[in-house]
């Protein structure tokens, strides 16, 4: 409803007029200064009072309180759609707008730069390796686990980067300081590396049983690190790019795998040739 001027002054829902008394005016049976959003609101913003006062419609003003229209909930559901599918292709640095339709031409305009950016930052990871050439000649089946390492934890960060970017995107961010979430992390990474670096130090002890405990144990230790910190990394990633002004979601895939590769290739090399040297 609104007064002389055009002006929102309250609301109505089907409820309250069954409820009222077939005499009452509506002046006593609206709601005043309901929940409204402005018409140059962010959509994610209109979506997010929507779902958190779980209403079916929401008024939109002006600067001076006009009424212009009303958002329902049907509209919010394509916004959340839209915003979701745009998350996901920018937290694996697919191209925004791609569907299965999209010309190729299109798909890799949008995804090679992001490519290239991997394939630079990945040569961190190379620079490690090669570091430990002589190492990895001397002991084979250190090749083995070496993309194991890796990939774990590249699984535990992308895990973590997930539940930060829908945090975020929920508006659950504001509640919770991020030192907590990484905090939270570092103890959801130290388990996890436990629980996996006992299994692979079982593995790599029946499948290389001439080398162990010593490799196992070096797999082990390194499982523990790497995911412990690619936790903690993919849960801060996404409050980080939020801090400098990007998309929460953009990229963040990629600086978290180049940062797990690089640390896991490091962490278990460089136990090896410490273990390697203090044994001869």
């Amino acid at each position: 409803m609104t007064d002389g001027q055009g002006r929102l002054a309250g609301v109505l829902s089907m409820r309250d007029l069954i409820l009222a008394r077939p005499a009452a005016p509506l002046a006593r049976v609206m709601r005043r200064d309901p929940v409204c959003v402005g018409a140059d609101d962010d959509r994610e913003r209109v979506a997010d009072v929507l779902v958190r006062h779980r209403y079916v419609a929401l008024p939109v003003v002006d600067a001076s309180r006009r009424l212009l229209g009303i958002v329902t909930v049907d509209d919010v559901i394509d916004v959340i759609v839209a915003e979701a599918t745009e998350d996901v292709h920018r937290m694996f640095s697919a191209g925004a707008g791609e569907s299965l339709a999209s010309p190729w031409r299109y798909s890799f305009g949008k995804r090679l730069p992001w490519l290239l950016l991997n394939l630079l930052l990945a040569a961190s990871g190379a620079l490690v390796v090669r570091m430990f050439e002589g190492t990895i000649a001397a002991w084979t089946a250190l090749a083995v686990y070496m993309p194991v390492v890796a990939g774990m934890g590249g699984n535990a960060s992308a895990q973590a980067m997930a539940v930060a970017v829908r945090g975020i995107a929920l508006g659950e961010a504001g509640h919770v300081r991020v030192r907590a979430v990484v905090a939270r992390e570092l103890r959801v990474g130290l388990a996890a590396g436990l629980v996996t670096g006992a299994l692979a130090f079982g593995a790599a002890s029946l499948l290389h049983y001439g080398d162990a405990p010593l490799l196992g144990g070096l797999v082990a230790v390194a499982l523990l690190v790497n995911t412990t910190v690619a936790c903690a990394w993919g849960a801060a990633v996404p409050f980080v790019m939020r801090t400098l002004g990007f998309d929460p979601a953009q990229s963040a895939t990629i600086f978290t795998t180049v940062l797990t590769d690089t640390l896991g290739f490091l962490t278990f090399l460089g136990l090896v040739a410490l273990s390697m040297s203090v044994l001869r």
